[in-house]
């Protein structure tokens, strides 16, 4: 495996939602490549630090409506 492969798994494996090949293959991987431990490390740290933000606060009532005016107007091609 690769590391490009292994960044692409990297959320099913953190989610324990490989398939056993793919995840003995990350795992052997994992144990050769010091880098992919880190960004796998970096990864798990991100995780439990966005678990336990708070969560942001709403955005203003009137931001839905900009939003949706310029959705019908890139549809009407103004």
């Amino acid at each position: 495996m690769k590391c490009e492969e292994l960044a692409e798994l990297v959320t099913g494996l953190l989610e324990g939602a490989l398939p056993a090949d793919k995840k003995l293959g990350a795992r052997v991987h994992l144990w050769i490549c010091g880098h992919c431990r880190r960004y796998v490390d970096q990864m798990k740290r991100t995780v439990r630090f966005l678990a336990d933000a708070p969560p942001p606060p709403p955005p203003p009532p009137e931001m839905e409506a900009r939003i949706v005016a310029r959705l019908l107007a890139g549809r009407t091609g103004e």
